[in-house]
């Protein structure tokens, strides 16, 4: 399952939920991140907890609302971070930086440039990964 930023193939992120790390234990999620900008193209794997998608989601729909302030994702093994800014006219600048392994290895840094229709269809992606993942452990 992927949540989505960007409309374009050359300017975009992805991120592929493939299901629990561990199955029967934990909140951990295996994903693979692909980011597309302009001629610059990374992949990474990463691990994100499923409450960090939890939290993220009201912030994003909040952004989506007032279409004004900023609104952060950041994983706790500091493989993906989003910064997501909004300009109260419609368009919104995504920033954001993925590593190719947790705490050490390679780092992608990029900026997209969003209009506000495209976070509806972001918001129901991870809306509907939320759905398929939930937290289990508090």
């Amino acid at each position: 399952m992927i949540f989505s930023f960007g409309e374009s193939e050359h300017e975009c992120i992805k991120v592929d939920v493939l299901g629990y790390e561990h199955p029967e234990s934990d909140d951990w999620l295996a994903t693979e991140i692909r980011v597309q900008a302009g001629g610059f193209r990374g992949k990474a794997v990463a691990s994100i907890m499923t409450a960090e998608l939890t939290a993220f989601l009201p912030e994003l729909q909040q952004l989506f609302k007032t279409l004004s302030g900023s609104v952060e994702f950041t994983t706790l093994e500091g493989q993906l971070s989003l910064r997501l800014i909004g300009d109260n006219k419609g368009h919104i600048e995504l920033s954001g930086k993925v590593a190719d392994k947790a705490g050490i290895g390679n780092v992608l840094h990029f900026t997209l440039q969003l209009d506000q229709t495209q976070l509806k269809a972001s918001i129901h992606e991870l809306e509907k990964i939320i759905s398929q993942f939930p937290v289990r452990n508090n």
